[in-house]
């Protein structure tokens, strides 16, 4: 029973609210249904997670934690930061990487001696396959074919350290904190004394290794640094016995304290002493032409000219004093006294003393002028041969500032490989590593499997998840009516009759069920008040059982004492010639009218059509069609009319007029609904009146499985009702 049909309603949901009430309801009923089925899914599934809680050991889980110091020197770069900035998170995960190698697995293996324990016997499933691969097939056959599944491509066999290495691999955890360079290593095992000595195992192998590749480098830096050394230390040695060659073989002298040697600064003295010399030169000179000129004009040159010379300015007093005496004595005697005369014989003496000591004057300026030049010259050829001198030192210097250059950087060199050697080699000693293990494994205590409470509640999540998953797609599978609630529920339209499938049951009691389904549909359909007289018989598509459903409603009218004309209006039929189906079927449950309706019976006539469906527009519409019908309907008390599926052709909108109701006709879970509805929303457009939607060719046995609440479960629950007329 289903428990939540009552609740759904068979009206139009009034509002949204209840259109997704009845959207629940649905899907609540669509589970109901399928109750035994999510059952069996869960139950499964169930079993399924119990038998995995039973068949897996507990496991226990054993950590590690490796933390990485970035901060420390790199051990063989000398105490220099390297050129290359690295990134200290890819670090930590290239150390994870190194710690998951196969190399490491392969250690640590044969370190706790995992490689010496015997291979597990072959199961005897695989040794019964193996038996039978070499019963049937030869051993040529069975090299080619492990050559083509890539099997046996020359390989060898692997050893028994790479499949304890592969095991450990297996269950061995690495993860890593870039931010904290913190490396968790965790392994799991049924026995917690071994996943705690095998996770220590890694650890420590793995500090192994890097200590030993540590000192290996720093070694090997240590024996370089020293030969580098050695050779540095040569070439030195050999630069200082050619400076000292040098110096043996050109005389030259070293540098000064300003950095020029003595040659440069006595040719520096000697430019100085030049440009002395020659000013000089040029001031005496000017002095002397001065004074030439003073002379040659008759005038007394000035006294710094003539070098401030004393008697010069005692001649010069002597003259000015007898000149103003001359004068005074002029003016007193007159020109022709005798002390005037010999005022001017003084004054004459004094003047050629004066001329004589002019010329003395002049004459030495003269030889100052030649000594000047004279020295001027001197000091010309001491530049000059400084010059050369300083010239032929400039490539000796070059040469022995080249080999001071050399010898400087050798030193530099020696200096540097000899500290970086000292420092390899207290790093070899050392071994300094950038890894420590700050929290080591302890044997667990406490499993670390899923808990059973856990998975058994996964395990009936899921079941119940996947067995309504799977009943909601088998539900949408089936995409036909299977119920006279769905045609109520889905398309608002009312289902008068469930006719069963005679094909599955061609006799005993399904008989008599489909006759009482018939008699109750014709009954529902045709009421004594006002029965319709021209009954429209239409489907949806073809093959629905039109023909049996019109021939069955004749037999049964027939026998309640009606005239019927039954049209066959099916184009489709005449092409294919065939005739009314089923009809030996309907004989073992609805016999002819005149083996059973007795001699007043009204027999059934039958009219089919002759044309094809290009020929409805004419058949439909000529005047002898009217005709036939108004015959008919004065002859007859009902007409049931076939016509071809209504969205297929244009026949049910040309009989229209002339229909009294319509019969609408769907198969059993076959019809797809959305074609069912367009199809009932077509007729509504023509205006045509749907009385009801039979529903043919119900398998009852099939229809039990969905616990539909209809009148064909319960055909199919009280078919013992029929037992006393069989």
């Amino acid at each position: 029973m289903d428990l939540f049909s009552d609740m759904r309603s068979h009206r139009a949901p009034a509002t949204l609210a209840k259109h997704y009430d009845a959207v629940t309801f649905d899907f609540l009923s669509m589970l109901w249904r399928k109750r035994l089925l999510i059952l069996a899914v869960t139950c499964v599934t169930m079993l399924a997670a119990s038998l995995f809680l039973m068949v897996t050991p507990q496991r226990y889980t054993a950590d590690l934690v490796l933390q990485f110091d970035f901060t420390r020197e790199d051990s063989g770069g000398g105490g220099k930061t390297s050129s290359v900035a690295l990134d200290a998170s890819t670090l930590v995960e290239s150390e994870a990487r190194i710690i998951r190698s196969l190399a490491t697995a392969r250690a640590v293996a044969s370190r706790l001696g995992l490689d010496k324990a015997t291979a597990a016997p072959p199961s005897s499933l695989s040794s019964l396959f193996t038996g039978a691969a070499e019963l049937i097939f030869p051993s040529s056959v069975r090299r080619t074919l492990r050559n083509l599944a890539g099997f046996d491509g020359g390989a060898t066999e692997p050893t028994p350290r790479d499949i304890a290495a592969q095991r450990l691999l297996a269950s061995l955890g690495v993860s890593n904190d870039t931010k904290a360079y913190l490396v968790t290593l965790s392994y799991r095992d049924t026995d917690p004394d071994r996943a705690a000595l095998i996770v220590n195992a890694f650890g420590n192998e793995y500090l192994r290794r890097k200590m030993e590749a540590t000192a290996s480098a720093s070694q090997r830096s240590s024996q370089w640094y020293g030969a580098q050394a050695q050779e540095a230390r040569a070439n030195l040695g050999r630069i200082d016995k050619e400076i000292e060659a040098f110096r043996v073989r050109t005389g030259f002298v070293e540098l000064g304290q300003d950095g020029a040697d003595i040659q440069q600064q006595q040719l520096r003295d000697m430019l100085t002493q030049l440009n002395a010399t020659s000013a000089t030169r040029l001031a005496e000179e000017t002095r002397l032409q001065r004074a030439q000129v003073s002379l040659a004009a008759g005038n007394v040159p000035q006294t710094s000219d003539l070098g401030g010379s004393p008697v010069v300015q005692q001649l010069l007093d002597e003259e000015g004093k007898a000149r103003r005496a001359l004068d005074e004595m002029v003016g007193v005697s007159g020109e022709r006294h005798p002390a005037v005369q010999r005022l001017r014989l003084s004054l004459a003496a004094v003047q050629e003393r004066l001329q004589k000591q002019l010329a003395q004057s002049v004459a030495n300026i003269e030889t100052d002028v030649a000594a000047a030049r004279s020295a001027e010259a001197a000091l010309h050829e001491r530049v000059a041969a400084l010059q050369t001198k300083s010239i032929e030192a400039r490539g000796l210097e070059g040469q022995l500032r080249t080999l001071q250059a050399e010898a400087t950087a050798a030193r530099d060199r020696l200096k540097q490989l000899s500290d970086a050697h000292q420092q390899a080699s207290a790093v070899s000693e050392l071994r300094p590593i950038i890894a420590q293990i700050v929290a080591p494994a302890d044997i667990p205590s406490l499993p670390s499997s899923i808990k059973p409470s856990l998975v058994l509640g996964l395990a009936l999540m899921g079941g119940l998840t996947a067995g309504a998953g799977l009943s909601f797609m088998l539900e949408k599978r089936d995409r036909g009516f299977r119920s006279e609630n769905e045609f109520a529920a889905e398309i608002r339209t009312n289902c008068v009759g469930l006719l069963p499938n005679l094909e599955h049951y061609p006799g005993g009691l399904e008989s008599l069920v489909f006759a009482e389904a018939v008699r109750s549909m014709v009954a529902e359909l045709f009421p004594s008040s006002n029965p319709p007289k021209f009954v429209l018989i239409t489907s949806s598509a073809p093959g629905e059982g039109k023909s049996f459903v019109a021939s069955a409603m004749a037999r049964v009218l027939a026998m309640m004492g009606q005239r019927v004309l039954v049209v066959d209006g099916s184009p489709r039929r005449l092409l294919l010639g065939q005739n009314f189906p089923h009809e030996a079927l309907l004989d073992q449950c609805l016999p002819q009218v005149g083996d059973a309706g007795g001699p007043g019976a009204s027999p059934v006539a039958t009219v089919r059509r002759a044309s094809g469906l290009r020929d409805s527009q004419n058949v439909y519409s000529n005047p002898a069609f009217e005709a036939m019908l108004r015959e008919a309907r004065a002859r007859y008390d009902v007409i049931l009319f076939e016509v071809a599926p209504v969205l297929l052709s244009a026949d049910s909108a040309l009989l229209r007029e002339h229909a009294d109701t319509v019969l609408h006709v769907v198969k059993w879970n076959d019809t797809l609904k959305s074609t069912v509805s367009a199809t009932l929303d077509h007729l509504a457009r023509l205006g045509l009146d749907v009385a009801g939607v039979v529903l043919n060719g119900v398998d009852l046995e099939e229809q039990g499985r969905y616990e539909v609440s209809d009148r064909g479960r319960v055909y199919r629950n009280y078919k013992s009702f029929y037992q006393a007329s069989a």
